[in-house]
């Protein structure tokens, strides 16, 4: 595993008021015991949190009713939050039978490091690029880790009127206003011709601090260094806009490396509890 970092408390809290203010921008919070339940108006479901400043002792039967609060509204019984901020309550859903997945939390310090190369920004008026784009990024995240595979184009153009790749007016205007932006990674075939976006990734900004989040890049065309060029793209924009703090989550410690190449840090560890 990475080694741990000891956490900084003010960026701790930085992670913290970020997590508790992005999803108002579209969810409404309903307050479950200790919890926040994001319920989303449109597009993806949110999950549930510990309340922001909240100092109550969470036990099992807290984290019970949260769940089923989630299964009643036809919700992902899913709860996220940082482990630094929250300390003990890993222990606690685990006792109640539900597994705990836990992801490295990484800030960029300084400028990020390496190139471009195939990836670039991609703006509100591309919406076949962005469609293209989030199917890949599906199919990417259907086939976990870093691993070469054979999901390719194929696999992406199946996907194109999947509804979760779907570009609405709301995704697009969270484009045109900067709220959230998106990066893709483009291949050619041998012949020259243009494949398209073969993965991607996005970013979502709330004042100075933004997250990047859903780098993706479909196996075919793993081990070319795309994701790490989608990321040093996105990274770039953010602090292009104004951004002073870019982070991220890994779904595992070889994940992690590749944000560590380009400059990220661990700083503690983001927490994942979904129930079956």
């Amino acid at each position: 595993m990475l080694p741990a970092m000891s956490a900084n408390p003010a960026v701790i809290q930085q992670l913290e008021q970020y997590y508790d203010a992005v999803p108002r921008r579209r969810a409404r919070p309903e307050p479950v015991g200790p919890f926040t339940l994001f319920v989303a108006q449109s597009g993806w479901p949110y999950y549930a949190r510990p309340q922001f400043g909240g100092s109550d002792a969470i036990e099992p039967s807290d984290v019970r009713r949260v769940l089923e609060r989630q299964r009643e509204l036809g919700l992902p019984r899913v709860i996220e939050w940082v482990d630094e901020a929250t300390p003990g309550l890993a222990a606690v859903v685990e006792s109640t039978g539900v597994h705990v997945s836990r992801c490295p939390l990484l800030v960029l310090a300084g400028a990020p490091c390496g190139s471009s190369g195939a990836a670039r920004m991609i703006g509100p008026d591309e919406v076949d690029t962005l469609i293209a784009t989030r199917a890949a990024i599906s199919v990417g995240f259907s086939y976990a880790g870093t691993a070469t595979g054979e999901a390719g184009i194929e696999a992406r153009d199946a996907g194109l009127d999947s509804a979760r790749n779907e570009v609405d007016e709301g995704f697009l205007t969270g484009l045109r206003t900067g709220a959230v932006q998106m990066a893709a990674a483009f291949a050619s075939a041998a012949d020259g011709a243009e494949l398209g976006p073969v993965g991607g990734g996005s970013y979502a900004a709330v004042g100075d601090v933004a997250e990047i989040a859903g780098v993706a890049v479909l196996p075919a065309y793993r081990r070319r260094g795309l994701a790490a060029q989608v990321t040093y793209v996105l990274a770039t924009d953010a602090l292009t806009r104004g951004v002073s703090t870019v982070f991220c989550s890994a779904q595992s410690d070889v994940v992690a490396r590749v944000y560590e190449r380009i400059g990220f840090c661990r700083v503690g560890t983001a927490c994942v509890a979904e129930a079956p």
